[in-house]
């Protein structure tokens, strides 16, 4: 017996008895499904927050080109003449 086939048949069989438990369980099979769903969706707006709050600081962090007014061309003639 190989042990990837062992290791296969281990888990048929704690899926098995994990089921068999949820049918005898219900309630607090429920509940452990429910604090699973909670804890998964807290992870993914955690994770949006972050990924908003790095997105705002790149944003803030960005040096914005303001352009200059250029100086007339006579000035600029007078200036190069001096």
């Amino acid at each position: 017996m190989s042990p990837v086939l062992s290791l296969i048949i281990i888990a048929e069989v704690l899926f098995t008895l994990f089921i068999v438990w949820g049918f005898m369980h219900e309630e607090k099979f429920v509940a452990f499904e429910d604090k699973i769903i909670f804890a998964v969706l807290k992870k993914i707006r955690r994770t949006k927050a972050l990924r908003e709050s790095a997105r705002r600081e790149r944003l803030n962090e960005k040096v914005y080109y303001t352009p200059v007014k250029p100086e007339s061309s006579r000035q600029l003639q007078s200036d190069t003449a001096a």
